[in-house]
């Protein structure tokens, strides 16, 4: 059984708003979202490159899979379980839209949340997230016994793995992140936000809430991000708490 509920594709050879975190593939880029000011002193969505700053508690206890749709300029519609929920099984897609992606929250540290609320969705529906995904909470359940209370604290690894597909003028190129466990940190006031677009209770019914609308991450075309730095060895209760 995948650490998902379903198999992830391989890579080939060739209301009130919840602040997001998105990974862009083209580049291998993180970016945090927030919510500013503009002139008129309405809130719009403002994009930061967290590349090399990535650092995050990851709520790997609360991952939600299912269906994901994402259209540009709206509020993803969502089919989501929690994950290993015998309670709530893997619901079915609501649409022919909707791709297999998984939700889950992370804490930014305070270095990467630069003063912003710490607390963000991060949800996808693309191969390579969610194999990084799959990797880094796989590794989660092997050594969350040694780690009681815990959950891990996560950063990029090195450069984000490059990984081409289609031929021709449909050649193009995603870069893969690798997440990496650097240690082990307690929740704290790390507090669970579910799902408010459609959790599924079971049939896989997927609604719309009042979310604001998302926004894409900055275009940055073929530019690479550069390698974030080895994460030192500290103390992560100051990071987090």
């Amino acid at each position: 059984m995948s650490t998902f509920g379903f198999t992830v594709k391989q890579p080939g050879t060739g209301g009130d708003w919840l602040g997001i975190i998105k990974y862009d593939a083209r580049a291998g880029r993180m970016f945090r979202v927030d919510r500013v000011p503009d002139t008129t002193g309405n809130a719009i969505s403002q994009s930061a490159d967290i590349t090399a700053s990535f650092k995050a508690l990851l709520d790997c206890e609360n991952v939600y899979v299912g269906w994901i749709e994402f259209q540009p300029g709206m509020a993803p519609s969502m089919a989501l379980a929690p994950r290993n929920d015998p309670d709530h099984p893997f619901p079915t897609a609501p649409s022919t839209n909707h791709r297999q992606g998984v939700r889950v929250l992370v804490k930014l540290s305070g270095d990467c949340a630069q003063g912003t609320p710490a607390v963000r969705e991060l949800a996808g529906t693309s191969i390579s997230l969610l194999g990084a995904l799959e990797k880094v909470v796989a590794e989660y359940d092997r050594q969350k016994g040694a780690n009681p209370g815990k959950l891990p604290v996560i950063v990029l690894d090195g450069m984000p793995m490059p990984v081409e597909s289609g031929s021709g003028a449909r050649r193009s190129t995603n870069y893969h992140p690798a997440f990496k466990i650097v240690g082990w940190a307690a929740r704290g006031d790390f507090t669970f936000v579910p799902p408010d677009r459609g959790v599924a209770p079971g049939n896989g019914a997927a609604s719309n809430g009042a979310a604001q609308p998302r926004t894409a991450a900055p275009a940055t075309g073929a530019q690479r991000a550069a390698p974030p730095q080895a994460a030192a060895q500290q103390d992560f209760a100051s990071d987090f708490g």
